[in-house]
């Protein structure tokens, strides 16, 4: 790779920030020559759904809309995730350049830590004590099946006591592309939308940023994050924003494929 690239494109709906982490992938996949980490936020507060989940049994979509929030099912798996007060990311490497700096070819999770590991970095060197989750965290099982953070697994981020970053990985035309959210401060969707299901807080314990460092310090982490990677792969860090090309693909994934949450049944435009 010969450069990597930072993009904080602010905040959109769920269907344009599906559309943009795509769209990225895409251009990765397509390249080679660069690796990337967005930052991003979500209006209206949105809740975003693994691949696999049966949404419409799980969630009141009627009256999400009514409440005024987005729903839209992710690229990768995993459980729902509620993005309100907090900051989200994406990564995407070539697992060429992954399997290159680890000298052996490696497993997904070892790509996807591979992948995270500067946000860790950054984190705890501005106050935040992240770390991967540890063995006897992950073996805690809960019954709830539908929260991000209801569950550890062998890449998930813990800050403290408690799980700081609900992210997954899908590897896709060669290359490991990761999102995951940092929560600024816990907050949960109302327990009336949800159908037939667990209270979908019940149990649950989120490490927050603000428990840890001040909004001064909150509001410069991308670019800490994104200085990070660039150190860590030691390669040329360029802030930039999406290519003409990359919003023209984003808009149209944005209205064809992410606007519609049975998208997975479907042919991919």
């Amino acid at each position: 790779m010969k450069f990597f690239r930072f993009i904080d494109s602010g905040s959109l709906d769920g269907a344009a920030n599906m559309a943009v982490d795509e769209t990225l992938a895409r251009t990765l996949a397509q390249h080679r020559d660069h690796g990337y980490v967005r930052f991003y936020r979500w209006m209206p507060p949105t809740l975003s759904f693994g691949y696999n989940q049966h949404i419409e049994k799980l969630i009141d979509v009627d009256m999400a809309a009514q409440r005024g929030f987005d729903i839209v099912r992710r690229m990768s798996g995993g459980k729902m995730v509620f993005h309100n007060n907090e900051l989200t990311f994406s990564v995407g490497l070539t697992a060429e350049f992954i399997n290159m700096r680890l000298d052996r070819a490696a497993t997904f999770l070892e790509m996807f830590k591979f992948a995270v590991e500067p946000i860790i970095e950054a984190l705890v060197k501005h106050g935040v004590p992240a770390r991967f989750s540890s063995s006897r965290e992950i073996m805690k099982t809960s019954e709830n099946h539908l929260h991000c953070y209801a569950a550890a697994a062998g890449h998930s981020i813990f800050a403290g006591q408690h799980k700081l970053i609900g992210a997954a990985g899908i590897f896709r035309d060669n290359c490991m592309v990761a999102h995951g959210s940092i929560p600024i401060s816990s907050s949960f969707p109302p327990d009336e939308l949800f159908l037939g299901v667990i209270n979908p807080q019940a149990n649950i314990e989120i490490a927050s940023l603000q428990d840890f460092i001040e909004n001064s310090a909150i509001n410069n982490l991308p670019g800490a994050i994104a200085e990070a990677y660039g150190q860590k792969f030691n390669l040329p860090l360029k802030k930039e924003a999406l290519t003409e090309h990359e919003v023209f693909i984003a808009n149209d994934l944005a209205k064809e494929k992410y606007g519609n949450l049975n998208w997975h049944k479907q042919k991919t435009p």
